[in-house]
């Protein structure tokens, strides 16, 4: 699985780390999300009810990536999560990454489909839409974030969750959902803070943290930046993808699927699937 391959390359990372500084910026790479959020802060329990665990196993849940609900039956993640999604599981619910208990909520997930110009490397089209196959329970706990529309184009303030590791190069994941406040940079900005070379699309959005030691690339693969609002239900700008690794002294911008920019899709995807089943 690619995840297994991110996390050599951040292994090989930790090893060097006694290199140089200029060593290190001259060879970074983008590569998909190490699976953490670095250097973040705690996130207030359950503040984000809408964000779930994802695993391959539905009987020994082991946590691979995040996602996002927007509906009762269905969660938007990365492509590059999935391989089979059929059996997948799902938890909702949680704060502490493996506390299990009567507030989280376990699925399997019974249909999901990988957007069908995904290349499986580093670039756009990085969505997956999994169907579950009992709904969730919408409470205090579970809720889901709200699509934006069509092609909108967002700026300034998002937050970015995940389950996060508290350094850079330690590899062990934080107990508990972890947050940081990123700003959005628009897209000619991250074109041009970013390597010629790099994978970009317009299909894409970046993102900056607002504190310079904080680097939000390594967000959970899958997982959500939202735009939050004051009583009201957050909403999914971004799909976790890739950004370029030593994440935190590469410094450059963290790339995002676009979620605007899929909108029909993700329709066309519910349709069809209500249509078959």
């Amino acid at each position: 699985m690619k995840l297994i391959a991110v996390t050599l390359i951040v292994a090989l990372v930790a090893v060097a780390q006694g290199a140089k500084l200029s060593d290190k910026l001259a060879k970074i790479v983008p590569s998909f999300a190490t699976g953490f959020v670095i250097n973040g802060t705690e996130a207030a329990p359950h503040s984000a009810p809408y964000i779930v665990s994802l695993a391959t196993n539905y009987a020994k849940h082991s946590h691979i990536c995040g996602g996002t609900i927007v509906s009762k039956d269905w969660v938007v993640t990365a492509a590059h999560c999935i391989s089979n999604p059929v059996g997948m599981s799902i938890i909702a619910g949680l704060h502490t990454r493996a506390e299990v208990d009567e507030l989280t909520q376990q699925r399997q997930v019974d249909f999901g489909r990988v957007h069908e110009k995904y290349s499986g490397g580093v670039g756009p089209y990085d969505i997956a839409l999994l169907h579950v196959s009992e709904s969730f329970i919408f409470n205090e706990w579970v809720q889901a974030a709200t699509l934006p529309s069509r092609e909108q184009v967002h700026e300034g303030e998002t937050h970015l969750y995940g389950w996060g590791q508290p350094k850079s190069y330690i590899l062990t994941a934080a107990k508990t959902l972890q947050t940081v406040t990123t700003d959005i940079v628009n897209f000619q900005e991250c074109k041009e803070a970013l390597p010629e070379t790099a994978p970009l699309a317009e299909s894409n959005i970046c993102s900056s943290s607002q504190e310079q030691s904080k680097s939000a690339c390594n967000g959970d693969s899958g997982g959500p930046l939202v735009v939050e609002f004051e009583n009201a239900a957050s909403e999914l700008i971004g799909i976790v993808s890739w950004g370029y690794i030593p994440c935190g002294l590469a410094n450059l911008p963290s790339v995002f699927t676009k979620v605007s920019s899929y909108v029909d899709w993700i329709t066309d995807i519910q349709s069809a699937y209500y249509k078959l089943f």
